[in-house]
């Protein structure tokens, strides 16, 4: 085989060459579109300040495009907008589960935009939050929110609306990660999967929950 190989003039060689490696990335992509089929939902993940101390929404949202999850990642600055276009989107009939998720300002926009939701009787599948500074109370039409904070930094903990009747809980990550770190930790980017995967299929195992963590519901409002 190795003296057929060493016949080929250079322009052969090279010939033979891209054809293997088209060969090859062919049957790779056919082998994860089989991998990762479709997921009803989408992901809507927000940044905080300057979009670049929140690089841990760009992670997340590559975990999940790669199971075949819908997730984008937008500056928190955007909220309005693609609020509007959620709202838009429901009452064009498009009932697939809306997600949100958020790191510091971008952790305070989601529930920003769930409450431009509630207005509109559009309802939120899950949020997940990362460290949020100063968010608003939690509306109704949020089904369950998990808030991972830093208490000792510039996290809070959330708060839910008197009305509010689903699942909250605070997750106090105190000595285990800070403000700038907390979006980044894989621990928690793998238990924020199988949140998602739970809400749109089946996550094919239990998130592991760090030892230290103390969770808590808030407080209504």
């Amino acid at each position: 085989m190795l003296t057929n190989w060493t016949r080929l003039n250079p322009r052969n060689l090279l010939c033979a060459m891209l054809v293997t490696a088209v060969g090859a990335a062919t049957l790779l992509a056919s082998g994860e579109a089989v991998a990762s089929p479709h997921r009803a939902g989408h992901v809507y993940l927000l940044r905080g300040l300057f979009n670049v101390f929140s690089l841990g929404m760009d992670q997340i949202a590559s975990k999940l495009q790669a199971v075949g999850v819908t997730a984008t990642v937008h500056n928190h600055t955007v909220w309005r907008g693609l609020a509007d276009d959620m709202i838009a989107q429901y009452r064009s009939g498009n009932r697939e589960p809306i997600i949100l998720m958020g790191h510091s300002a971008g952790a305070d926009a989601t529930i920003d935009i769930a409450r431009r939701l509630q207005e509109s009787s559009v309802p939120v599948a899950l949020i997940v939050n990362f460290d949020p500074v100063s968010p608003a109370a939690v509306p109704p039409n949020v089904k369950q929110i998990v808030n991972y904070y830093v208490p000792a930094g510039w996290g809070a903990a959330v708060a839910a609306d008197k009305t509010f009747k689903g699942k909250l809980a605070n997750v106090n990550e105190s000595g285990a990660v800070n403000h700038f770190s907390i979006d980044k930790d894989d621990a928690l980017q793998r238990q924020t999967l199988a949140k998602v995967l739970s809400v749109v299929g089946s996550s094919g195992g239990r998130p592991t929950r760090r030892a230290n963590a103390a969770i808590s519901a808030g407080p209504a409002q």
